[in-house]
């Protein structure tokens, strides 16, 4: 009788350890779980770019005012009878 205890205990023992640290056990779901999710928020990141770059893309292939914008940002462009201000921020030297 005793001896059907010991080997039952040793088989519980032996069925917890794979349980929770073998190969595809508690842990490894655990650390597979923590990764997906990582991974499903940086597809969110990512598809949200995506999201932002292509409305960009339609608005400049279907309309100019995205590119005169872009012009007035980025190449300073006036158009005729409009006056520059620019402003300058003080500088905070301590």
């Amino acid at each position: 009788m005793r001896l059907i205890q010991v080997a039952l205990l040793v088989l519980i023992v032996m069925l917890q350890y794979r349980f929770w640290f073998a190969e595809n056990g508690y842990t490894d779901r655990k650390r597979l779980e923590s990764n997906i999710a990582a991974a499903q928020f940086d597809l969110s990141v990512i598809q949200q770019k995506n999201a932002n770059l292509e409305a960009k893309v339609t608005d400049l292939k279907n309309g100019t005012g995205a590119i005169e914008e872009l012009a007035r940002q980025n190449l300073g462009l006036i158009k005729p009878g409009e006056t520059f201000i620019m402003i300058n921020e003080p500088s905070t030297f301590k």
